[in-house]
């Protein structure tokens, strides 16, 4: 029985872990920029770094992928819309 090759060579072999996160175009206005570099922070380390809201996993969903969920505080440099919160 021949092994499956991974679907990312180099990325998608157990214990290792994929982050896909949005770029940060350098037009956007910088309250958007700040609030897509402090998601992509949270996202990669599990804690916000500007309100300290902690990651909460859940998945593996049908692909087998796990989500973080992030309840920043209202005042968030995270968020861009205060009905987000």
């Amino acid at each position: 029985m021949s092994r499956r090759r991974p679907r990312v060579p180099g990325m998608t072999r157990p214990g290792r872990v994929l982050y896909l996160l949005p770029s940060i175009p350098d037009d956007l206005n910088p309250a958007i920029k700040n609030a897509i570099a402090i998601r992509n922070a949270a996202s990669t380390s599990g804690k916000c770094p500007d309100c300290g809201a902690v990651g909460e996993e859940t998945g593996p969903d049908d692909l087998g992928v796990y989500h973080l969920t992030f309840r920043h505080e209202s005042w968030c440099g995270a968020l861009t819309d205060e009905a987000v919160a």
